[in-house]
């Protein structure tokens, strides 16, 4: 036998269902989305992707395109605001392409600062390559523009127009 709901259980069903709907709400105001200005100043290291790099360039480097990277020319010159920290190194990202290293052989790498001579170093095969070298005190003026040229040699001169080129930079700047 089956038994008829209950009364009580029948009322509480029907209530249920005509329960209102929560009052609706609008959105929250939306903000302008956060835009950081580009750094005009010049710090201690520039990659070459980034959008201020030319600001680092005093000559011989190609034009910033798309990509992220820049061809130094024979007497390539950066500018650097150097922090005032402890013991500092000049790192230089860099590569000889295979295509121009067939050409020139191995590359010396003469670096200047601030008009000094500072170091020689020598590459003796192609690709992505890294230089490191501690940089003494003496070398850097903390509170002013710091210059750094890197001279290669020999540079590849180009058959077609003559221009030179000499190795392609990826990224340089001072680190602890």
């Amino acid at each position: 036998m089956i038994r008829p709901p209950s009364f009580a259980l029948l009322a509480a069903v029907v209530c249920a269902g005509c329960s209102s709907l929560p009052d609706s709400f609008p959105p929250p105001p939306q903000r302008a989305a956060l835009i950081v200005p580009p750094a005009a100043g010049l710090g201690y290291f520039v990659d070459m992707r980034d959008p201020n790099s030319s600001a680092y360039v005093v000559q011989g480097i190609a034009e910033r395109t798309e990509v992220p990277w820049r061809w130094a020319y024979e007497h390539p010159v950066l500018r650097f605001q150097v922090p005032d920290a402890g013991r500092l190194k000049f790192t230089l990202d860099f590569s000889l392409p295979e295509r121009t290293f067939r050409e020139t052989g191995p590359v010396t790498l003469t670096f200047t600062m601030n008009g000094r001579l500072f170091d020689r170093a020598r590459f003796d095969t192609p690709g992505q390559l890294h230089y490191s070298h501690p940089v003494a005190a003496e070398f850097l003026n903390r509170r002013g523009e710091n210059l750094v040229a890197i001279d290669p040699q020999p540079v590849w001169v180009s058959k077609a127009d003559g221009g030179k080129l000499g190795f392609i930079i990826s990224r340089a700047g001072f680190a602890e």
